[in-house]
């Protein structure tokens, strides 16, 4: 841990591009998801431009008959256009029957994940395409869009691939349809409900070298194992034929009269919990990767895990990595807001449920899984660092598991080129601007001076 808060002691000046820039291109972007009718393509514009320039130049001044009858021509080909749309567009909103199919295994936060669509009745006349955007109750997902055309009463199918910005249960409103003709002057839109949940994990980490930390103590007569009994061969019980002679207690029965047997005594095992707290938010995927990789290395071992994460306290803690990846997947939308006070609140529900579970035990370690971005940022560490001297305050030792340090470095975001690429592309994913290692050292430096163990 020395060697990496040596390494990050450097400062790095990273720049952020202008609010202006970024307002434009949210504006400009934001343009071509307007719904309803309307020219929301450059060759629609560029048309009704000419068109407009005709009517109000050569038509105006009857200087041109050519221009008068292309004037003519483009006005009837847009009426046409619009009430082929409009009455097309009502039809299949009548008649379309789509379904959506979620993948069959859980998808990966980060990585394109697979939707099915599966349309019936879809019968496109030409020159018309119908567009379908997926479109979910939680905003963040990147998806790609569905074409379809042609005039075909078979079933169709076409798939849509989404990447999910981090772990939850995303849930599906429906698809919105949209209705166009290739030069794009007309559009009509409608939704199609379809409610439907997709399961989004973190992504997997495979591997586990973090060391074993016990948090409780138990006494071996506390726990009996009575499906491997492997002690030594002095308990009595009463005697069975299948116990053999040489078990036979023949002083006992020379006083008593009775036959007894001695059996081998109930091992046991003191070693008792592992209590992991999870503390990562919408953006704390790696946390929970690493977290899920110690659980799962923790069970050839049969050692007892229970689980919590930041938002889960009002749900029950996990007993098994199976058990914490759903609780780490069904909490993250309550993990947004947490703040010190909520902190307290997880972790105190996650040690009264292991004193519920044992009496007379209590958590000596908590084991504390985050992310270096989580302490990087100034109001989390001082919320987190908070936390862990409540812990110290109760008579609990705060272990930090880090991930990785971050890979910071000067990033040139307000070079000319790139204010263009950002205002005629917009990116996929908003993503939080980067921070440097100041807090990130101060959060090291204060696991230092109050000797917590720390795990980078």
């Amino acid at each position: 841990m020395e060697k990496s808060l040596n390494n990050l002691k450097d400062k790095h000046n990273i720049s952020r591009p202008s609010p202006f820039f970024s307002r434009l291109g949210r504006l400009f972007h934001s343009y071509k998801s307007i719904s309803g009718l309307g020219p929301l393509t450059i060759r629609s514009v560029v048309g009704l431009l000419l068109l407009l320039y005709l009517i109000l130049g050569p038509i105006r001044e009857s200087t041109d008959i050519v221009s008068a009858a292309l004037t003519y021509s483009l006005l009837l080909v847009l009426a046409i256009t619009t009430a082929a749309v409009l009455i097309q567009g009502a039809i299949l909103k009548r008649n379309l029957d789509l379904s959506i199919m979620p993948p069959d295994e859980p998808a990966i936060s980060g990585e394109p994940s697979r939707l099915m669509l599966t349309l019936s009745r879809a019968r496109i006349v030409p020159f018309l395409f119908l567009e379908v955007i997926i479109e979910f109750e939680q905003t963040g997902v990147t998806a790609a869009v569905a074409r379809v055309s042609g005039f075909s009463g078979e079933e169709r199918r076409a798939h849509i691939d989404a990447i999910f910005p981090h772990r939850g249960s995303w849930e599906i409103r429906g698809a919105r349809c949209s209705l166009r003709d290739v030069s794009g002057l007309a559009r009509y839109s409608w939704e199609a409900p379809q409610p439907t949940t997709i399961t989004v994990t973190p992504p997997p980490c495979r591997d586990s070298t973090l060391p074993i930390i016990s948090s409780t103590q138990r006494p071996g007569e506390l726990v009996v194992d009575i499906f491997n009994k492997q002690g030594e061969p002095f308990d009595i019980k009463s005697y069975h034929p299948s116990d053999g002679v040489k078990k036979i207690v023949w002083k006992a029965f020379a006083k008593r009269g009775e036959l007894l047997s001695r059996h081998p005594e109930a091992s046991m095992t003191p070693e008792g919990f592992v209590v992991i707290f999870v503390i990562a938010d919408n953006e704390g995927d790696s946390a929970c990767a690493h977290a899920l990789a110690y659980a799962r290395s923790l069970s050839p071992l049969n050692l007892d895990i229970i689980g919590g994460c930041e938002g889960g306290a009002s749900r029950t803690p996990a007993h098994s990595a199976e058990s914490l990846l759903e609780l780490l997947v069904d909490s993250v939308w309550d993990s947004s807001t947490s703040t010190e006070s909520s902190l307290k609140a997880d972790a105190t529900a996650l040690i009264a449920h292991c004193g519920q579970l044992t009496p007379g035990i209590s958590v000596n370690k908590l084991l504390l899984f985050t992310s270096a971005e989580r302490v990087s940022d100034p109001q989390h560490a001082r919320a987190i660092e908070g936390f862990a001297h409540w812990l110290s305050a109760q008579g609990i030792v705060p272990v930090f598991f880090l991930t990785k340090t971050l890979d910071l470095g000067n990033v040139n975001t307000d070079a000319a080129l790139s204010r263009l690429s950002r205002l005629i592309m917009a990116p996929a994913v908003e993503r939080a601007p980067r921070v440097s290692a100041t807090t990130y050292n101060a959060f090291l430096t204060a696991c230092l001076n109050r000797q917590w163990e720390v795990h980078a």
